[in-house]
């Protein structure tokens, strides 16, 4: 049987295990802490006490040591530094990694640098600013929306938040004194926030010759929270599909990854927010719906079966239901969300982040460890 080398043990890693699974692989899940992946039935374990250490990639070297087809694949972003710093070791012992080049992730890391390649491109993008580097370009007005500058996905943000809103100089000031004091350095960008919003995102996969690719919508959290989607809608939106299609091509990229978009409601204007150079959160999307990025990535045949572009839900339960129901930014609490609207919307989820009737065990861990 054939391995995939699963960097990672989170709930993206948990999608990847399963898909990789009903495809006659043997998914093989690495990290140094623990996550739903590991709780997989499919999945070969294998634990490591540090990502740094010199241990972890003879680790994972071993792995792929004697297995014809071993393939490699990323699921969190200081796992994909991880494969960056270790790239040559590592495709000596792996037939595939499955990985876009070293030089597009670090375009895809490095917010400003994707800002500015953007630019370069003509691609429609928000006003950045690094504060260490420049002065503050005139045309940056408030308010404005301060993020680590690294991405950040799936790692520790030392007390900041994902993204936060400076109102004035102040507010500003203040942030930045917040960043500096964590040694993290923050992109500041025109803040959409206080527009009416849209937030898509593109899943895709790219070989040499083809893309396959669809759009979704993430209906909960609203965008003004900066926060991670618990509930992703697929749609059909051609325009953001067209932009999508034109950012992969631009960048050349191979492998799998996400593409975010907001769309200014107000003006019609679509924005590129950056691109997850990996599975993304919601990856069960894709093979819920058809989208066989695992055999178009690893050069396997792909079905001639057109895939759905929409009708699928995605959905994970206990952190939908904090964004419904907490203290600090319910919407159903808050009344931004009447019950019985909600109640539906749950009725209608057929994708699930945990559950799987062939696969429990990570869902029921996932009990056992919330209160």
């Amino acid at each position: 049987m054939s391995v995939l080398v699963i960097l990672g043990a989170s709930i993206t890693a948990l999608a990847v295990a399963r898909d990789a699974h009903c495809h006659g692989l043997q998914p093989v899940i690495v990290d140094q802490a623990d996550g739903p992946a590991f709780h997989c039935r499919w999945v070969t374990p294998v634990r490591v006490s540090a990502i740094a250490e010199p241990a972890t990639l003879r680790s994972i070297i071993d792995v792929g040591l004697g297995v014809p087809d071993a393939a490699l694949i990323s699921t969190a972003d200081h796992w994909t530094r991880f494969v960056i710093e270790h790239r040559s070791t590592l495709t000596s012992s792996f037939r595939a990694i499955l990985q876009a080049s070293n030089a597009t992730l670090e375009i895809c890391l490095d917010k400003l640098a994707f800002s500015e390649w953007c630019v370069a491109s003509g691609l429609p993008t928000p006003l950045s600013w690094v504060p260490t580097l420049s002065p503050r370009p005139a045309a940056l007005a408030f308010p404005l929306l301060l993020r680590p500058v690294r991405t950040v996905h799936n790692s520790p943000m030392l007390g900041l938040p994902k993204a936060v809103e400076a109102r004035d100089e102040a507010e500003l000031a203040d942030w930045l004194r917040q960043y500096d004091a964590k040694g993290v350095v923050p992109l500041v960008s025109e803040s959409l926030l206080n527009r009416p919003l849209e937030q898509y995102s593109v899943p895709f996969a790219r070989s040499r010759e083809r893309i396959l690719l669809f759009t979704a919508r993430k209906v909960r959290p609203e965008a003004a929270l900066c926060q991670t989607g618990t509930f992703v809608q697929m749609c059909v939106d051609d325009r953001i599909e067209r932009l999508a299609r034109s950012t992969i091509a631009r960048l050349d990229y191979f492998g799998i990854g996400e593409i975010e978009i907001l769309r200014d409601c107000k003006s019609d204007t679509d924005y590129l927010i950056e691109i997850n150079a990996r599975p993304w959160l919601q990856y069960a999307l894709a093979p819920a719906s058809g989208h066989d990025f695992l055999s178009l990535i690893l050069g396997r045949r792909v079905g001639t079966k057109a895939p759905l572009r929409e009708g699928r839900m995605w959905l994970n339960l206990h952190d939908d239901l904090f964004v419904a129901f907490s203290r600090s930014i319910g919407i159903v609490r808050h009344g931004r969300l009447g019950v019985l609207g909600y109640l539906q919307s749950l009725m209608r989820a057929n994708v699930f982040a945990l559950f799987d009737w062939r696969d429990p065990r990570p869902f029921l861990m996932s009990l056992r460890r919330r209160p």
